[in-house]
């Protein structure tokens, strides 16, 4: 290992522990010192330094052995077939910059509330208090409704606007979610360490953002999900994590969204090979069936074999049911 180390990267300490945790062999290790060679890491200039070892996750670095692994591992390990893939992905990201995106960089999509990042503790964003905010959202947009019809007196339908939109502005939510977890609670994963984040889909209004703000949007999120993974340092016998889990809830889907379900499946797919580790799909309606046969070729057999459909005889309706279903399957959670 020691001559493998020696070829594989100037840092012996870092190869190491990549070795150890995803048990790499000779051949994988030899597959990235070719991929280094062929796409070296771009300069801290291009990228800035927070893209790189020590000041981004070491696992997400963008100059880090794991993160030319992840692109071979989608490509059988070959150097010359995972160079183009490469490429593209680090020109990507010097024109996005993911690790510096904030909520204020995508405020339309943060204050949907759309793409949940769950925690637990004091004033967590838990199911129940989900339920309660769609709950006092439905009595202001109800109270909309008999605004517009309760006159046909302009004035006084615009009296009317007025103080609703007054009404939500003090209801607003901060934008979510949060860069850093609030205070007093932790950011919520499966009893495998995955990182999750449950999707509303009758939230979602991808259409009310611009193309550039949705790509920033998703970006953002699934850096999000990387930085909540449990890190493992100092710690031998860690289970290494480097999977996220999304709990899709297709309450509200409507056949317009595909194209936006798509831009986001190509961006998992080309920018965030080997990421997925649970995708579950619930309340799906009884079309989906035929939807499925339009998405499914989008992905690529890496994230195919990471999604779940919640059985619907077990009744797995809500959140906490799927997370419970999730916790009794095996999953991966590390690369290999």
């Amino acid at each position: 290992l020691q001559d493998v180390v020696i070829e594989s990267s100037s840092s012996s300490s870092k190869i190491v522990v990549l070795a150890t945790a995803l048990k790499l062999n000779n051949n994988q290790l030899a597959a990235i010192s070719e991929l280094r060679r062929l796409v070296p890491p771009p300069s801290k200039h291009e990228l800035g330094h927070s893209a790189y070892s020590n000041e981004a996750s070491d696992e997400d670095a963008i100059d880090s052995d794991a993160y030319y692994a992840r692109f071979l591992s989608v490509n059988n390990w070959d150097p010359i077939k995972t160079e183009p893939s490469l490429r593209q992905s680090i020109d990507w990201r010097k024109r996005v910059k993911p690790w510096i995106l904030r909520p204020r960089h995508c405020g339309t999509l943060c204050r949907q509330y759309a793409w949940i990042a769950l925690t637990s503790g004091p004033g967590s964003c838990s199911s129940e208090s989900l339920s309660a905010s769609e709950n006092n959202e439905e009595e202001v947009i109800e109270e909309q409704d008999t605004a517009d019809n309760c006159s046909n007196n302009k004035k006084h339908q615009q009296r009317r606007r007025i103080n609703i939109k007054k009404k939500r502005q003090q209801q607003q939510l901060p934008l979510d979610p949060p860069y850093n977890c609030p205070p007093l609670q932790s950011w919520r994963t499966t009893k495998h360490g995955l990182p999750i984040t449950y999707f509303r889909c009758w939230k979602w209004k991808p259409h009310l953002a611009t193309a550039d703000e949705s790509e920033k949007h998703l970006a953002y999120h699934i850096h999000h999900l990387i930085r909540r993974m449990p890190r493992s340092r100092g710690r031998s016998n860690a289970t290494a994590v480097s999977r996220i889990c999304v709990i899709f809830d297709m309450r509200g889907f409507e056949s317009w969204m595909l194209p936006f379900i798509h831009k986001c499946i190509n961006i998992l797919r080309l920018q965030y090979p080997g990421r997925a580790g649970a995708m579950c799909f619930i309340n799906v309606p009884g079309y989906f069936t035929a939807v499925w046969r339009v998405i499914s070729p989008w992905l690529d057999d890496e994230i195919r074999s990471k999604v779940f459909f919640a059985p619907a005889k077990d009744d797995i309706n809500d959140v906490e049911k799927a997370i419970k279903y999730l916790n009794k399957m095996k999953l991966k959670t590390d690369l290999l």
